[in-house]
Formats: C-alpha cells, sequence, structure tokens
C-alpha cells in the first residue's frame, strides 16, 4: 500500500488540492472580501469588517460539501494518470532512474492497472455527480477530458513532439481553472437576487454583478499554470534524454537537441517574468505584491532559468525542475493575500 501511494505522487496531489483550496478561499473569497475592504475605505466611517451586515451565503457559492467531492474527484483522477503513466514508463525508468522503479518490482503490473481504473471510475463518478448537483451539467466534460487525455499521454502523446507537454500544460492548467468554471456562474446567479451590504448606521449597499476582475485572476493563474508546466515538462525531457531516446520518444531534446530544448524552457521563462513585472509594474502596485513577486517567484524563475541554461546532467535538470515547483507554490501562495491588496 505504501509502494502504491508513492506511484500516485502524494506531493503532487496535495498541491493539486491545496491549488483548489487555494483558488476558492484565497481568489473567490478573497475577491469578495477585498470588495468590503473598498467599502470601508470608502465609506466605512470608522467601521470595521466586523460591523458590516452581510446577506446570508455571502462567500463562495459552491456548497463547502460539494467542492470537497470536486477536490477528490480532481486529485483520484491525476493519482490514477500518475499510477498509469509510471506503468507505461517502466523501461524508460529503468534507465533514468532506475532506483525509483515501483511497478513490475514492488507494486504487480495488474495491481497498478486496477489500481488506475478504480481511482479514474471514482474520480468520474464525484465529477459528474458535482456537475449534475451544482446544476452545471456541462462541466461533466471536464474529468471526462481528464480521465481520456491522461491515457492517451501515457499511451501515445508522450511521445511524439510537443503534443505530450501540450497536453500535460492544459490539463495542470484546468486545476485553477476548474474551480472559476463552477464559482463564477454561481456567483453570478447569487448576485441576481440582489444581496445588500448593511452598515451599523443603518445605511444600504447593493453589491454588483460585477466578477471581471474575478476572472482576471483566475484566468492570470490558469495561464501561469500552463506555461510554467510547459518548462517543467521540458526540464524533465532533457532530464530523461537518456531513457526516452532508447525507447523511441519523439521530444524536443531528441529531436532538435539540447541547446533547442534550453532555447525553449528558457523563452518561455521570459514570458513569465516579463508577465509578472507587468502585473507589479501595471496592476498590482502594493509593496508587498513588489517583495512577493519581485523577490519570491521571479527569484524562483531566474534561478531555475539559470540552472538550465548550465545544466547539461540530470541531477543538474532535476534542480532546476525543482526550482520552477517552487516558483509555481509560491505563485498559488500569493493568492492568499488577494483579500488584503488595495
Amino acid at each position: 500500500m505504501k509502494a502504491l501511494l508513492k506511484l500516485s505522487r502524494p506531493i503532487n496531489l496535495l498541491i493539486i488540492a491545496a491549488t483548489m483550496v487555494v483558488m476558492r478561499e484565497g481568489v473567490v473569497r478573497g475577491f469578495l472580501e477585498r470588495g468590503l475592504a473598498q467599502l470601508l475605505a470608502q465609506d466605512g466611517g470608522g467601521f470595521s469588517r466586523g460591523d458590516l451586515i452581510v446577506p446570508e451565503g455571502f462567500g463562495p457559492q459552491l456548497p463547502l460539501w460539494l467542492f470537497i467531492m470536486l477536490v477528490l474527484s480532481t486529485v483520484l483522477i491525476a493519482a490514477a494518470g500518475n499510477i498509469i503513466n509510471d506503468y507505461f514508463d517502466t523501461r524508460i525508468d529503468r534507465i533514468n532512474k532506475p532506483g525509483e522503479v515501483i511497478v513490475g518490482r514492488v507494486v504487480k503490473r495488474r495491481v497498478a492497472m486496477t489500481a488506475h481504473l478504480l481511482l479514474s471510475g471514482l474520480g468520474l463518478l464525484l465529477g459528474l455527480f458535482v456537475a449534475w448537483r451544482s446544476g452545471q451539467l456541462r462541466w461533466a466534460l471536464i474529468p471526462a477530458f481528464a480521465i481520456g487525455a491522461l491515457w492517451t499521454y501515457s499511451t501515445r502523446y508522450k511521445r511524439q513532439l510537443l503534443i505530450g507537454n501540450g497536453l500535460v500544460a492544459t490539463l495542470t492548467a484546468m486545476v485553477p481553472l476548474t474551480v472559476g468554471l463552477y464559482e463564477i456562474p454561481l456567483l453570478r446567479t447569487w448576485f441576481a437576487t440582489g444581496p445588500v451590504i448593511g452598515m451599523p448606521t443603518g445605511e444600504q449597499y447593493a453589491m454588483e454583478a460585477s466578477v471581471q476582475d474575478l476572472w482576471y485572476f483566475i484566468l492570470t493563474y490558469t495561464a501561469f499554470a500552463f506555461v510554467s508546466t510547459l518548462v517543467r515538462e521540458l526540464q524533465k525531457d532533457m532530464a530523461d534524454i537518456k531513457g526516452d531516446a532508447l525507447d523511441g520518444c519523439r521530444t524536443i531534446p531528441i529531436v532538435w537537441g539540447m541547446k533547442w530544448a534550453k532555447g525553449i524552457a528558457l523563452f518561455h521563462i521570459t514570458v513569465l517574468v516579463v508577465g509578472l513585472l507587468a502585473l507589479r509594474m501595471y496592476v498590482l502596485r502594493d509593496s508587498f505584491s513588489y517583495w512577493y513577486i519581485g523577490i519570491g517567484i521571479i527569484g524562483c524563475l531566474l534561478l531555475s532559468a539559470g540552472f538550465t541554461y548550465q545544466a547539461w546532467s540530470r541531477p543538474e535538470q532535476v534542480r532546476a525542475g525543482q526550482l520552477m515547483k517552487a516558483a509555481m507554490v509560491l505563485a498559488i501562495g500569493y493568492a492568499l493575500f488577494i483579500r488584503s491588496l488595495p
């Protein structure tokens, strides 16, 4: 059981779950709380957040129990994808990381396949239930697409040029996007009921149904997840080039060479850095964002770029990927501070 859990990559699963929780509590709830803070700054008359009379249901609109099921669905499908990826990567892993091979040694191949099918099936059922129960049945396509994409990635697209990297980046970007796809339509419906904020003086303020800024936050995270994952996948391809080549994979470093792979990775890191600098200069001008983004996130990105440029051995490429993952985790953490932004 311990080996099977390791096969599912629990740290990555925790990051997925944390991302969804932070999107809900940091971005969605933070967006709403930020609106209250702006109201207090303009017309608060010395009142604090606790003095306000907020309407019933203020906050994220997807019920908590359904949100937990949505997170479980996503995590179970991701775990199944990790297991099936290792199932089909046994030959590659025996070359790239022979001491870490689990399938076929510690976990029998039929056990790994059974675990994949069970986790995928349960994740699909939970995803379908959330889509139906929330009244947004169209989003049942999300878990179905994820399962199909993870299977075809492991069996076919991972070994093809560009397609595999793009598919993994798309699936990663869907993690924060899914929260927005569920929450924002429900928020629009709630705003349509005409909720009002009450002051202790008896004054009331109607809450406007503008969620455009919320979409900006969600889509920014989605774009960051997509581009940063592309870089991570390139770094992994460069680290695994020996085993991938012997298995017939057509990754960028194999087909176009390491110099091109490094150049593409560095180009995408540059895109991330320039995008974050633009956000810091034109949108997030407060001192906290200046230092958090500039020192924390951009600092990790630049270190990852430096290691990528200099790396020629597998451990060096792995280290570059770890720094990229650190930048991704820091970016997720920033959402917890959205509610306090000016």
